[in-house]
């Protein structure tokens, strides 16, 4: 698709965005050779604003030499028709400065569920993200609004500056080893994919507003047309005390498509041993975890209620 760029005019259009985000904040410039730059604390993981019932969306956004690869992940979005008259899909923009800029098409199942993963606009380094319903994905402004940001609030972000005087720090240490049955083939294949991939990817897991406390990590790698995943959970509290019979681990892939992974133990085991998943249907390990807190099983969809999720800021490649 291409992407058009356009200077809103200052009549009702621009107003509207202006009343659903707050006031921008400063320009961020680009870091100078040998400096570090400084980033806001929620730069790389950001929760928009839902203007619609039951819809969530989060921006995860990963350093890059261009300013930022971001991944925006929504759930629960209602038909487009129901937003906006005649509207077919969801649109998402860039927004800043009174500039508009078309990032692209949200992809979204029958759930309402999915994403878009979108480089930094070249024009902005500090920009609002709102996603609307539109009739087409030919628009040229925004129509109405069912997620957002706040002005300015997402923002370029660069590859820290390493020199020699400045090594790199050291690798996560390694997930404790699991307390399994002896005698487990799936647990030696997910071993040995892991394994295979150099120890896979380490990704750290952070708590959510159903379980702020809640921490984990996982080590994820794809293998023969399979993802495979050896994950690490602590002071996750019992799905009832969050009003849940059951957590559901999700894999939310670059295109923001959302893959059920499993069901996790519903007792006290969750903290206590590590969990192994296998799941086909992946021919890349560039995917991201998301826990959600559900009141029946099996979910057919992702719930609202998120008690952990890892990120692009959150990721470590293990080599």
């Amino acid at each position: 698709m291409r992407k058009s760029t356009h200077v809103l005019p200052r009549a009702a259009a621009l107003a509207c965005l202006c009343a659903l985000l707050l006031p921008a904040a400063a320009p961020a410039r680009a870091p100078q050779e040998g400096a570090q730059q400084q980033q806001p604390a929620n730069a790389g993981s950001i929760r928009l604003r839902s203007l619609t019932t039951r819809a969530t969306g989060q921006l995860n956004i990963e350093p890059s030499e261009s300013g930022g690869r971001a991944r925006l992940t929504a759930l629960n979005l209602p038909d487009p028709a129901t937003v906006a008259p005649g509207a077919t899909l969801y649109v998402v923009w860039a927004v800043g400065g009174g500039r508009v800029a078309r990032l692209g098409v949200l992809r979204a199942d029958e759930r309402g569920n999915g994403g878009l993963a979108f480089d930094r606009p070249a024009e902005f380094e500090r920009y609002g993200v709102i996603v609307t319903a539109e009739r087409d994905a030919s628009v040229e402004r925004p129509g109405d609004p069912v997620l957002a940001t706040r002005a300015g609030e997402a923002a370029a972000l660069y590859p820290e500056k390493t020199t020699a005087a400045t090594p790199r720090s050291a690798a996560p240490p390694a997930l404790p080893r699991p307390r399994r049955a002896s005698g487990g083939g799936f647990y030696a294949e997910v071993d040995g994919a892991l394994a295979a991939r150099g120890g896979g990817r380490l990704l750290d897991l952070q708590g959510e507003e159903a379980a702020p406390g809640a921490r984990g990590a996982a080590r994820a790698a794809s293998h023969t047309g399979s993802a495979y995943v050896r994950a690490d959970f602590r002071n996750v509290p019992l799905p009832p005390a969050v009003g849940a019979s059951v957590y559901v681990l999700w894999a939310i892939t670059p295109d923001g498509r959302i893959v059920y992974m499993g069901s996790l133990p519903a007792d006290q085991s969750l903290n206590d041993a590590e969990i192994y998943v296998r799941t086909a249907g992946f021919d890349s390990d560039d995917f991201d975890l998301m826990v959600t807190a559900e009141r029946q099983r099996p979910a057919p969809g992702p719930s609202a209620r998120r008690v952990l999720s890892s990120g692009p800021a959150n990721r470590v490649i293990v080599k």
